[in-house]
């Protein structure tokens, strides 16, 4: 059984494959190119690109990987839901409705105030 590599903490203790995918990862970086495409027009694989990026990040050379957004969406703190606001002329009746992820609806023909209102939005938070 061979031995294990130490793993490195610097530049300078990287294998010279690792330091090639290195050098490579950064060019397409600073090109804002996405490693994909980068790979595609040198010829390079882009799995072996990302599976070294993949090392480097864990091994603390690179960056860590910043949270993916959603297309057109802004990111909602936690806790925090989104909410659609519905004309009125469908429910004249009620003063406060609330719709619930599960597509549910609650309908107030009061709102409800102080503690009843504090007891409403944590049962639907």
């Amino acid at each position: 059984m061979a031995a294990r590599q130490p793993v490195p903490r610097a530049e300078k203790d990287l294998s010279e494959r690792q330091r090639y995918w290195l050098k490579h990862i950064r060019a397409a970086e600073r090109a804002g190119e996405p490693l994909k495409t980068y790979a595609k027009r040198l010829g390079l694989s882009a799995h072996s690109m990302y599976e070294a990026k993949r090392r480097l990040r864990a091994y603390g050379l690179l960056a860590p990987a910043a949270p993916r957004k959603a297309a057109g969406r802004t990111p909602m703190p936690p806790g925090f839901a989104r909410v659609a606001v519905e004309p009125r002329a469908a429910a004249p009746s009620a003063s406060l409705r609330v719709r619930l992820a599960s597509g549910a609806l609650l309908e107030w023909s009061e709102a409800p105030q102080g503690e009843a209102l504090r007891e409403l939005i944590g049962l639907v938070s």
